[in-house]
């Protein structure tokens, strides 16, 4: 049962991605440009943060932190489930190594997201008259990089997220529990990450569509 959801799970995620691009909800080639020239930016940005005005320096550690984590949720994503869905067993072995070593760079990634961006993404009043009209063009003075409504609740449900995921790992890692409680933890672990790829590909989508408007 659990391979079976992990499975339909992913394949809702692959045919909804497969849609947007098909639909040209996105674009692939401007994806690529984008996500390349803001690493790019961001390592140029890095490599002369001395002389970067404090301002210019949050933007490129929030840029970088965001990209870090997105790239750290693909590979976990990939360590974590493919094992299960391919063979039918337990993460183990090198698949096993590598989820363990990528988990510290995820976990520091959505500390300092949560630490970057919750004020950026605090709701406001405008929010619910937002919601009520959907997607619709926003009338807003602020920065075009300001969040809508809906990447808000993507990024606040993704920390949420986060608590059990990071959670009932390190729980697993103390013989407080028997087989059963292992086991119980071990499928919060999967279903909260399965709902947290959910998530990130879906914010990643907002994102994306937003900067396409």
């Amino acid at each position: 049962m659990f391979r079976i959801i992990f499975l339909l799970g992913l394949i809702a995620i692959t045919l909804a991605i497969v849609w947007a691009v098909r639909s040209q909800l996105i674009q692939l080639a401007g994806t690529k440009q984008t996500l390349r020239q803001q690493s790019i930016d961001i390592a140029n940005n890095l490599r002369q943060w001395r002389s970067l005005p404090a301002p210019a320096l949050v933007g490129t550690l929030m840029r970088f932190f965001y990209l870090a984590t997105l790239a750290s949720v693909v590979l976990l994503a990939l360590t974590g489930f493919l094992p299960v869905i391919i063979l039918g067993e337990a993460v183990s072995n090198l698949a096993l190594i590598l989820h363990l070593l990528l988990a510290p760079f995820f976990a520091i990634g959505i500390t300092a997201l949560a630490l970057f961006w919750a004020e950026r993404h605090s709701f406001n009043n405008n929010d619910l008259e937002r919601l009520r009209t959907g997607h619709r063009e926003e009338e807003s003075n602020g920065s075009q990089y300001d969040p809508n409504v809906w990447q808000k609740f993507c990024f606040w449900l993704s920390v949420l997220l986060a608590v059990p995921l990071i959670g009932s790992t390190i729980l697993m890692m103390y013989p407080f529990y028997g087989t059963s409680g292992q086991e119980w933890l071990l499928h919060v672990h999967g279903y909260t990450g399965l709902m947290m790829l959910a998530v990130v590909v879906l914010h990643t989508y907002l994102v994306l569509a937003s900067k396409g408007d």
